[in-house]
């Protein structure tokens, strides 16, 4: 008996050893291994901070080529002396650009902003929210900035965004045309904190005006600014201003209840149930799970033959909640149904993770309809939010890799759970290229949901 509890003892011990080393083997200290901090000694000032920045990323940003390194240290070396936290911050957005990684960011910048906030449609950078005493100019399309066309500054927006699509560049560009010193960056003509605005209404009156920005610097978050187009909402320390669309109108879908993360209806006419989910994370009072319950019940009850989901605003969380859902669905999709995945610039991170597996379940069945994701389909993720000792500016850092192009190899520098539940589907490519425009989106309809009605009812015709 002793020499069998041997036996079993040193069989354990040796499995033991061996599934610690293929976890090793693996990448899995990634999971475990803290991050490393740099000595944060007094005195704390912008000039510390940014010393401090520089070595937080070079001990811990995971994939960064000799190269980039170089550009790096060149932009950090090239800085003058930082008077501001938009000093700050825009000096790091710049430095960070060259590392080619779009999560790898500064995460809660703080700088001196205009009284409006912006949102691209296809066709225009309109205005969607103000303060009241510029609620004049809600709707409007931006003509021009600083004596520049948006269209043209987009094109110096990668000295401060790096990696992920265009679509995501342009997106983030909604954040930095706020923010004079990042207008002038960029191109602009700028005085101080003021900006020449030209403007045209959907009538195509033109109006010219001057803005000054806020004298205290106000907030934003690359993962999030795209609230503010969301109807009355008052994000990023808006409280008090006024906003193009509010829950007083008729609504689309993809902006009704839009304070909740996940939400679901029945489109009887088009045999299909519609969900929208805004984030890899339950809601304030559904988890994924009860969702998913209940939708698949909603179903079910509608005998639907086609799933509409729309994910052009899932911009992230984590992925390994949605994955039952995804296969849940994508299970329920009859022999003869289709399944159609929303994407867009806020496709993201997790959430682009999960919305990709839709390809790896059904791939004959599945159409995407909207545009291009936010990221390209090998990208940096896993990471942590340090931060910086005196300006309290949290910065975004990198420590893992994810591959929903080629899938991730056993032994690469890939987050773990990635290589275990994650599957290469290729490429995202959107089959029915469609965005809202700028009288579509003033008149609170998606064009991008008719498309996909009207793709559901030519594929009725035909049968």
């Amino acid at each position: 008996m002793k020499r069998i509890l041997l036996w079993i003892g040193s069989g354990f011990a040796l499995l033991t050893t061996l599934i610690g080393l293929a976890f090793v083997s693996l990448g899995g200290l990634q999971m475990i291994t803290p991050p490393s901090y740099p000595d944060a000694s007094p005195p704390h000032d912008f000039a510390s901070d940014f010393s401090y920045f520089r070595d937080l990323v070079l001990l811990n940003e995971v994939g960064v080529t000799e190269e980039q390194a170089n550009a790096f240290e060149a932009i950090v070396e090239s800085v003058e002396p930082l008077q501001s936290v938009d000093d700050l911050s825009l000096s790091m957005l710049r430095a960070l650009a060259p590392l080619d990684s779009a999560h790898t960011t500064v995460l809660s910048p703080r700088m001196h902003r205009l009284p409006i906030r912006f949102h691209w449609t296809s066709d225009a950078l309109i205005i969607v929210k103000a303060t009241p005493e510029h609620k004049g100019l809600l709707g409007q399309k931006v003509l021009s900035l600083g004596g520049q066309m948006p269209e043209e500054l987009l094109q110096n927006v990668p000295q401060l965004i790096g990696g992920g699509t265009p679509n995501w560049k342009r997106y983030r560009s909604e954040f930095l045309y706020s923010a004079p010193s990042a207008l002038s960056v960029l191109g602009a003509q700028i005085d101080g904190l003021t900006v020449q605005l030209e403007v045209s209404s959907l009538d195509g009156a033109r109006t010219e005006t001057i803005l000054e920005a806020d004298p205290v610097e106000m907030p934003g978050d690359p993962f999030w600014d795209f609230l503010d187009a969301f109807p009355d909402n008052k994000s990023f320390e808006t409280d008090g201003w006024v906003n193009l669309l509010t829950t007083e109108q008729s609504l689309p879908l993809y902006l009704q209840e839009s304070d909740r993360t996940l939400f679901s209806k029945a489109l009887p006419a088009d045999e299909a149930v519609y969900l929208r989910v805004n984030g890899s994370f339950d809601d304030e009072n559904e988890t994924i799970a009860q969702f998913g319950d209940r939708v698949l019940t909603m179903i079910d009850e509608a005998n639907a033959q086609n799933i509409i989901v729309d994910f052009r605003y899932n911009r992230g969380g984590d992925y390994t909640q949605l994955l039952p859902l995804i296969s849940d669905l994508s299970a329920a999709v009859p022999l003869e149904g289709q399944l159609y995945l929303i994407t867009g610039p806020n496709t993201f991170s997790a959430g682009l993770v999960a919305g990709s597996q839709f390809k790896h379940h059904i791939p004959d069945q599945l159409t995407i309809v909207g545009s291009e994701v936010g990221d390209v389909m090998r990208f940096k993720a896993e990471g942590f939010a340090p931060e910086l000792p005196a300006s309290k500016v949290e910065l975004y850092i990198t420590t893992a890799w994810g591959d929903v192009g080629k899938g991730c190899d056993w032994f690469d520098d890939c987050f773990l759970p990635n290589k275990l539940l994650v599957h290469g589907v290729g490429s995202l490519e959107v089959d029915v290229p469609v965005e809202n425009n700028w009288r579509a989106f003033v008149n609170g309809e998606d064009l991008i949901l008719k498309a996909i009605q009207q793709d559901i009812q030519g594929s009725s015709a035909a049968e």
